[in-house]
């Protein structure tokens, strides 16, 4: 106990020799008459620290002194210089001797990242022309940014932009960006945007009746202007060909993923070779199918010598197989 007095009675101690031996370094070093008080400033942290605002002084002795919170960004706050008169007098500086005013202030402003309407168009511009599959020459794109620019803390600004969920890149759309500046969330925005673009799309060059396999011969790419009632256009021709139609296309028609299916590969009632494994044994045999079916369908099968069902997958060439 009687040591623990002792070391705390030292500090003590030591914390007055410190503070003299400053005051008498200030004054011998003729501080109060160098010391000039700004009539602005700038801060970039959450709070006016003596230093912002007070020139001609070592920075380590008035470092970490604070005065006021920081400003709003974008605002600016009065510091009179009776506050900053009382914390140097706190440091032992002659305040009577400074030549300055006591009577004045300092004008302080946060220092702030600006974010123009520009700055967002770019953004979202680049970040559409990354993500959309069409033709960059071949796009124009028209974005519609706040009205307002956008006045944040001082820091690295990151926007990281995401469509509604039904956007195409086609016709209009709604994005929203959300804004970081040095790691921190700080605003999130919505942008409208308008995209007009053109690209090669398959098409009928003969009417296409339903049910049919389509074949290179009934279809062709071509490029034409591209719209949101569209639907889902198509781009490679080849996703197209073995395809079935699942309603009448008509000639000069785009084709969508809507009017085509898989087609029909195994009948009601066919009897189609079923595979499957018994331990590392493949058997096949001969099997009743129940219903239509398409390529990778499940479909119920029974045996030709029973009346057992069971479920089974249509492969690409007629066969279904147990797995």
């Amino acid at each position: 106990m009687a040591g623990d007095v002792s070391k705390r009675c030292s500090t003590k101690c030591n914390k007055k020799v410190l503070l003299y031996l400053i005051v008498i370094f200030l004054n011998s070093a003729g501080y109060s008459q160098n010391i000039v008080v700004r009539h602005e400033a700038e801060v970039s942290g959450d709070k006016v620290m003596l230093n912002d605002v007070v020139e001609g002084i070592d920075t380590e002795t008035i470092n970490g002194i604070p005065l006021l919170p920081a400003p709003k960004p974008g605002y600016a706050r009065v510091v009179p210089n009776t506050l900053v008169f009382s914390k140097l007098k706190q440091l032992g500086v002659d305040t009577e001797n400074l030549g300055v005013n006591e009577a004045g202030q300092t004008v302080v402003k946060r220092a702030t990242t600006v974010i123009t309407k520009d700055i967002v168009i770019e953004s979202l511009r680049h970040y559409i022309q990354e993500q959309m599959p069409w033709d960059v020459s071949q796009t124009q794109i028209e974005i519609y940014p706040p009205a307002e620019d956008l006045v944040f803390p001082e820091g690295d600004v990151e926007i990281t932009w995401k469509p509604n969920n039904s956007y195409r890149y086609i016709g209009a759309g709604i994005f929203r960006g959300i804004i970081r500046v040095g790691g921190k969330v700080q605003k999130t925005i919505i942008c409208r945007v308008s995209i007009v673009t053109e690209g090669f799309v398959v098409i009928a060059v003969r009417d296409i009746p339903r049910g049919k396999i389509i074949t290179e011969k009934d279809i062709s790419i071509r490029q034409t202007p591209l719209s949101r009632s569209m639907g889902s256009p198509i781009w490679d021709m080849y996703s197209v060909v073995g395809m079935s139609a699942k309603k009448l296309i008509p000639s000069g028609a785009h084709i969508r993923l809507e009017d085509i299916e898989s087609p029909v590969v195994v009948k009601r009632n066919q009897v189609v070779p079923v595979e499957y494994m018994q331990g590392n044994i493949s058997i096949s045999a001969k099997v009743k199918v129940l219903s239509d079916a398409r390529i990778g369908e499940r479909v119920r099968c029974m045996y030709l010598n029973s009346d057992q069902q069971f479920e089974a997958t249509v492969q690409s060439d007629g066969t279904v197989k147990v797995e």
